[in-house]
């Protein structure tokens, strides 16, 4: 390719003295990063108030089964039965932490490809299938 860039251009180009770039940012959410939930995340979610509520990350499943019976993660709580109407409630949503860790590797989710056909006749009415 051949051609020239316009003298603005070639003067714009002369003053660059660095391709570092900006400096970095952390995008991650709050809480989401390693040592225990900061922030909303760390009050109760039942003792929040506000229209949003906020939600510690997904607990990630174990690798192995190792429990032969299976028990309560949290003790039960007594919840009263409403005998009048309730009051519309505020809340508006419930923001959960991003998950931030990712397996090393997994097995393919895809189902393994069909068996092509090989004469004309199978390609035919592989054609038309349903």
């Amino acid at each position: 390719m051949t051609g020239t860039f316009p003298p603005g251009v070639q003067a714009g180009i002369a003053k660059i003295t660095g391709t570092d770039g900006p400096a970095a940012t952390n995008q991650e959410a709050p809480g989401a990063a390693g040592g225990g939930a900061q922030g909303q995340e760390a009050v109760s979610y039942t003792a929040q108030t506000g229209l949003i509520k906020y939600a510690p990350m997904m607990t990630p499943p174990g690798t192995k089964i190792t429990a032969k019976v299976a028990k309560a993660r949290y003790p039960t709580s007594s919840v009263p039965i409403a005998k009048t109407f309730l009051p519309t409630p505020k809340q508006t949503t419930t923001m959960t932490a991003s998950l931030t860790n990712v397996p090393a590797s997994s097995r393919p989710f895809q189902a393994p490809a069909a068996s092509m056909p090989q004469d004309d006749m199978q390609k035919f009415l592989h054609r038309w299938r349903d």
